[in-house]
């Protein structure tokens, strides 16, 4: 089975939606985001001692999963998981794992956050549409 490198090629200009949420990156490091994004293969290659192969993917497109996306975000996540895994239910501390993953991104911790209920957008940096 090939490895696949963690660290993926990020396009440029329109394509890369995390650039809209930079300065929220840069801010708040460890906070959880939900992203859906479409890649394919870089590069790979083969240590012929080991036949182990490593692949290098390249995010064609990546945005930001809005907070009213969250809940049809963790479906598909859980059913892509149900199906890599061959499981119709997934073992209870992954499912637990899971439900706290996007639990967290429901109610993060840090108090500034402008896309928390309240603040200017429940949505991240530049998914608002432009006023009139």
């Amino acid at each position: 089975m090939s490895d696949v490198k963690r660290n993926a090629l990020l396009p440029h200009g329109e394509e890369n939606g995390l650039a809209a949420i930079a300065a929220d990156l840069h801010k708040d490091p460890r906070r959880y985001r939900a992203v859906i994004g479409i890649i394919d293969c870089k590069r790979g290659s083969v240590d012929f001692d080991t036949s182990q192969e490593e692949l290098t993917v390249r995010f064609r497109r990546i945005e930001v999963v809005l907070r009213g996306d969250h809940p049809a975000a963790e479906q598909l996540i859980r059913r892509a998981l149900e199906f890599r895994t061959e499981t119709a239910v997934l073992p209870l501390e992954l499912e637990d794992e899971l439900e706290a993953t996007f639990r967290e991104m429901e109610a993060p911790d840090s108090a500034d956050d402008p896309a928390e209920p309240g603040g200017p957008s429940d949505d991240p940096p530049g998914d608002q549409p432009p006023e009139k």
